[in-house]
């Protein structure tokens, strides 16, 4: 079994940030990826002033990070992650179709997105429920849809939606958005828009197919059927780190701590960043960033 100097796992903002940097630093590298190269880029409808970009689509963006991880000649190894574990100082990642050791690890693996845990939400993916409007937007052409959540990713994707459906709601629990108040009046002024607030979710309508959604009014009880074809719960994420079987990395929540200046874990030689940490603010610099800060700690971290 090979033995690299470092592995990352994930080839988001972090994984690729902190893959260029360590091989040209000279290490013997490579990054594990089971799906999309570019990460949660490759679901924004819109990212908003990238350094270079004042506005660029989202997978399109994803599409830069990739060219700059082949351009730096990183191995890649598409596989879908199963276990990291750690003997000897000597970590083993076994992923579906190999396993791979390395002397450090970073986990850039991201989050998922959180299910509402209505009925018939599980039944009716692929068939009018989306976690993602990029993906399958195009399948909602000139059609009613409703998205759930009050973040950037829900308002950002309501503006995208505005342009291929016929109709747009969207419902947030609260009066007031976590999202950006431009972003909230950028989707208020667009003609085919609703914003109903403060409403959740009750039920998700239809057999084989999305039909409506039920929602109710979280100060009246009030309820209403709004008459959709398409539902995208927009809700927030999950850490993506199941997968991780040494004790001690991870809080209750799934997310991992680590210290702020090497981004290291309670884990000597283990390292991670991006959305994967626990933190409030989730952005595509912040993620390069903690990527460099790691790098400069497995530098120091191997030369001993």
């Amino acid at each position: 079994m090979k033995m690299y100097d470092t592995l990352v796992l994930g080839a988001g903002p972090c994984g690729i940030r902190s893959a260029i940097v360590l091989k040209e630093a000279g290490l013997d590298i490579a990054v594990i990826e089971g799906y999309t190269p570019g990460g949660k880029i490759n679901i924004a409808p819109r990212v908003d002033n990238y350094p270079g970009f004042t506005k660029i689509p989202g997978p399109d963006l994803a599409m830069e990070f990739f060219n700059w991880l082949n351009k730096a000649n990183v191995e890649m190894i598409p596989d879908i992650i199963t276990s990291l574990t750690k003997d000897n100082d000597i970590f083993t990642v076994t992923c579906e179709n190999g396993s791979y050791q390395a002397k450090t690890v970073i986990i850039a693996t991201g989050t998922k997105e959180r299910e509402l845990g209505l009925p018939n939400e599980k039944e009716l993916f692929g068939k009018g429920v989306s976690y993602c409007a990029v993906c399958d937007g195009h399948f909602f052409k000139d059609q009613d849809i409703l998205i759930i959540g009050g973040g950037n990713t829900a308002l950002k994707e309501a503006i995208y939606m505005a342009d291929i459906a016929h109709h747009v709601y969207l419902i947030h629990r609260r009066n007031e958005f976590r999202g950006n108040n431009y972003l909230v009046d950028e989707l208020k002024a667009l003609p085919n828009t609703t914003i109903l607030t403060p409403y959740v979710p009750v039920s998700i309508l239809g057999e084989d197919k999305v039909t409506g959604a039920v929602i109710e009014n979280r100060e009246t009880g009030e309820q209403k059927t709004l008459h959709v074809q398409g539902v995208f719960p927009l809700v927030g994420q999950i850490p993506n780190s199941q997968f991780i079987k040494i004790d001690g990395v991870t809080n209750e929540w799934g997310n991992i701590p680590v210290d702020p200046k090497t981004k290291q874990t309670s884990v000597e030689g283990l390292y991670a960043g991006g959305d994967i940490l626990p933190r409030d603010i989730r952005q595509i610099y912040l993620s390069e960033v903690d990527g460099k800060m790691a790098c400069k700690a497995i530098l120091e971290y191997l030369k001993k």
